[in-house]
């Protein structure tokens, strides 16, 4: 496993979205094939809780929905990570980031899963 793989769902796990998005993109940009999907699903998945954090109720939407396509395809597990409590948080967050009245949301409306290491 790449070490900024798994830098990257300690990160993810400590709420460092922004940070996440960066180590798993420049990952990204050196992969090929099928786990270059996942690791654009990931960065999808901590971008949307950066734009949960910044207050982006449709940008983290759009983001969230994204990225929990891609790592979707690819449960329960892949690449040394568990993917499918990932999954299955982040389609909850969704139900309540749909399910909010307001245009605004903070990191408040939802419980971020964590991801795991298989």
């Amino acid at each position: 496993m790449d070490l900024r793989l798994r830098r990257g769902v300690e990160e993810f796990n400590a709420g460092h979205f922004f940070h996440v998005h960066e180590i798993w993109e420049e990952l990204w940009l050196e992969t090929v094939g099928p786990p270059k999907l996942l690791l654009q699903g990931l960065v999808q998945i901590a971008a949307g809780y950066v734009k949960g954090e910044s207050g982006g109720r449709s940008g983290a939407i759009k983001l969230l929905s994204r990225g929990v396509e891609r790592v979707r395809q690819f449960c329960p597990s892949a690449s040394g990570l568990a993917l499918a409590p990932l999954v299955e948080g982040v389609e909850a967050d969704l139900r309540r980031l749909r399910a909010a009245t307001d245009d605004g949301v903070s990191l408040a409306l939802v419980h971020v899963p964590g991801l795991r290491l298989t």
